[in-house]
């Protein structure tokens, strides 16, 4: 039989215990999210769909790419969620009153 020195046994044991630490972490942190993203769709009927940097970027995408045959797709995708930060009290994304109201619905 194979013996390890003491050094490679806590090595490993410290890599098996970082990986399955760091991975239960995000299970239940990203559960969590969900849950909470849950109650907001309950008690609002809809949520915002996109942070403020990515309904910016999708913004600047229908922007630059008019011809392209997806951008209708993006355009209602876009609306949607400023109609839901208009319509709702709790989002899942930090909006601030000001960004909310400056959005613009193309």
């Amino acid at each position: 039989m194979l013996t390890l020195p003491s050094d490679v046994w806590a090595m490993l044991i410290f890599s098996v215990l970082v990986f399955f630490g760091v991975s239960l972490f995000a299970l239940v942190y990203s559960l969590l999210q969900e849950e909470e993203k849950m109650e907001i769709l309950q008690s609002e009927n809809t949520v915002d769909t996109y942070s403020p940097r990515a309904l910016r970027d999708l913004k600047s995408w229908i922007r630059a790419h008019p011809g392209d045959p997806d951008v209708s797709r993006a355009q209602e995708a876009y609306r949607d969620c400023v109609d839901a930060l208009q319509t709702t009290n709790r989002h899942v994304y930090t909006w601030t009153p000001e960004e909310i109201e400056g959005l613009d619905s193309l």
